[in-house]
């Protein structure tokens, strides 16, 4: 953009004249030459300065320019909340699936995906889009039970102290640690500007179980808690020695999974959401469950 400014000066003083003009006493144009302005003084008393003013390409920088090409949305750093239905959408668990109600505000999730490989469609706007990723599924339980990884099938009992009270438990979580690989199909409005680009995605999401375990924190130690069945029957006691205990087993989960997966944003803003089409548990070795999981991208690339 070029921005004229007029300014008129009565008897100003502009250096040496280079000349004038034959017949007459009117000066010749001077110009004055700086970074990204021109000076010209044209008579006695009238100077123009002219500023060119550069602005800046929004498109040029870096951070947010796709270099017009088809550029998906995978790898980045995601957080979201996890859970599991049973097989007709529901949350609720019957009466001996208890021990596994969730805490689904402190279940946490997080989706680390340092690499991503594109392939465009058409025209950039359509593309598929995989990759390489951890998930960290974190189940907290809202009740004092303790889980059983030696038995031939999911087994779980209640904590209570002495006095026949539940333990007091600060923290009781399952977390499964899942390599992942995508197969998304993704259209985006814009390749070439990742500020000014509307994106929607679907595919699916298979993962190959790398780690599992369970972790109890309790507010006291060197304490004695006894194991109680749902029938309420004494089935054993447990020492703990320490304020917090971790124990790594399968838990008879399935060692892979498949989940659908949607994705959808704007600019640097987006929305994920999975459902499991593979059970959580390995056939009768645990109750059909199907996690779920839903979240933003904090930080993508």
């Amino acid at each position: 953009m070029v921005m004229f400014v007029m300014l008129l000066f009565s008897q100003v003083s502009f250096g040496q004249d280079e000349g004038t003009e034959k017949g007459g006493d009117h000066k010749e144009k001077k110009e004055f030459h700086m970074k990204n302005i021109k000076i010209e003084k044209r008579g006695d008393d009238t100077t123009v300065i002219i500023m060119h003013h550069h602005g800046h390409d929004m498109g040029r920088c870096p951070m947010i320019c796709r270099r017009d090409k088809f550029n998906g949305h995978w790898a980045g750093i995601e957080l979201g909340w996890n859970g599991y239905v049973n097989p007709d959408f529901n949350m609720t668990l019957p009466s001996n699936q208890r021990y596994l109600d969730l805490n689904t505000a402190r279940s946490m999730t997080v989706n680390i995906n340092p690499f991503e490989l594109n392939l465009n469609i058409a025209k950039n706007h359509f593309g598929l889009t995989s990759g390489l990723g951890l998930t960290f599924n974190n189940y907290f339980f809202s009740n004092s039970t303790l889980l059983i990884h030696d038995s031939s099938s999911l087994v779980a009992y209640r904590l209570v102290d002495q006095n026949g009270q539940k333990a007091d438990m600060k923290i009781n979580k399952l977390t499964v640690t899942w390599l992942t690989l995508p197969v998304l199909l993704e259209y985006q409005t814009n390749s070439k500007i990742k500020w000014n680009s509307f994106h929607a995605g679907v595919g699916v999401v298979g993962g190959v179980r790398i780690c599992s375990y369970t972790k109890q924190a309790f507010h006291s130690r060197n304490t004695t808690f006894n194991l109680e069945d749902d029938y309420g029957k004494n089935i054993g006691s447990v020492y703990v020695d320490e304020h917090s205990t971790r124990t790594h087993n399968q838990y008879h989960l399935n060692p892979f999974k498949l989940d659908a997966t949607m994705r959808i944003g704007w600019s640097f803003l987006n929305f994920y959401a999975t459902y499991s089409i593979t059970p959580m548990f390995q056939k009768d070795q645990g109750p059909e469950l199907y996690p779920w999981t839903v979240g933003i991208t904090l930080a993508g690339w």
